[in-house]
């Protein structure tokens, strides 16, 4: 194919039908979003720990429901709400934010727009006794009470002000911890270079040592149990967002349909990556792969072209 030709199609790529009038937002991109959805849930079946967390795909052009978050690198873009498996890193399922119109069941009005977005993400997998990890923008009591409901155990990080988070006023010293429990939470303050909140359904008060020595007395530091389980396991998301940037088939365009189209297809190509690993054992790289994917995919659908004479 010709660069002429390539970029014709590419100006040209479309998805849906426009002379079919519809309210939702990504109706230009939803036929391609919800086969993913399918193919990715029922391609992979995730073991215990499960992560839910935030990823900007990075865009600057027009788009009503584009977002501005300055804790992400790429800061402003398309907002999507990823569940992920903590051991592979393999992506189960996602939620493009579009504002009121999202896509999330709001059933349980206690839980609050945090909660709705977790347990959308969660529906296939409730009931099966599997753990979930989350930030303090999702975790609150009441959504980890109707997770244990539904025979879900989670565990996260907190903020002090959410409702129904005990006050725990007492002065701790560094490595130092208080908490407060019922039958089915435990709410945890420690102290180490500043206060960390953590709420747990899975874990006791107890502090384990971690892979980190203290430089003063060679002892191994000690830490609570669920954070030292917080740390290996949360970040699942953001590590497929680092190797995606390294290699990503995104290409300079005006329409966000076809960034997120490029977006999506990368997330394609890495969860393909996982299942090649753990179908083969094999220790190849993305990149790697992302090349030996390239070459079959033109092997298996080469033609042969007529080439342009040559000018004398």
């Amino acid at each position: 194919m010709t660069q002429d030709r390539y970029m014709v199609l590419l100006q040209m790529l479309h998805f849906n039908d426009n002379n079919t009038a519809s309210n939702d937002p990504l109706a230009k991109i939803r036929l391609v979003i919800d086969k993913l959805k399918i193919s990715f849930s029922q391609s992979f079946a995730p073991y215990e720990n499960l992560c839910v967390d935030e990823s900007l795909l990075l865009y600057k052009g027009r788009c009503y429901f584009k977002q501005f978050i300055p804790s992400k690198r790429s800061r402003f873009g398309i907002k999507l709400f990823v569940l992920s498996d903590c051991k592979t890193n393999y992506v189960l399922n996602f939620i493009i934010y579009i504002g009121q119109k999202t896509n999330i069941s709001r059933t349980n009005i206690a839980i609050g727009i945090s909660g709705d977005v977790v347990m959308t993400l969660l529906q296939p997998y409730l009931g099966k006794g599997r753990t979930l990890i989350t930030d303090n923008w999702y975790t609150s009591p009441r959504l980890y009470t109707l997770l244990h409901e539904n025979k879900t155990n989670a565990f996260g990080t907190v903020r002090k002000n959410r409702r129904d988070i005990p006050h725990m006023e007492e002065k701790l010293k560094r490595g130092e911890m208080c908490y407060r429990s019922t039958s089915v939470l435990l709410a945890m303050k420690w102290h180490d270079k500043k206060e960390v909140w953590m709420l747990s359904s899975a874990h006791a008060a107890t502090l384990i040592e971690s892979e980190k020595r203290d430089y003063r007395t060679g002892l191994y530091k000690k830490k609570p149990s669920c954070i030292v389980d917080y740390n290996s396991n949360m970040g699942a998301v953001d590590r497929v967002d680092m190797i995606l940037s390294t290699l990503n088939s995104l290409r300079k365009t005006i329409k966000w349909y076809k960034k997120l189209f490029f977006h999506l297809l990368d997330l394609a190509i890495y969860n393909a990556y996982i299942l090649y690993q753990k179908s083969t054992a094999s220790k190849q790289k993305f990149n790697e792969f992302h090349l030996a994917l390239i070459r079959d995919i033109l092997r298996k659908y080469f033609q042969h072209g007529r080439r342009r004479k040559e000018k004398v």
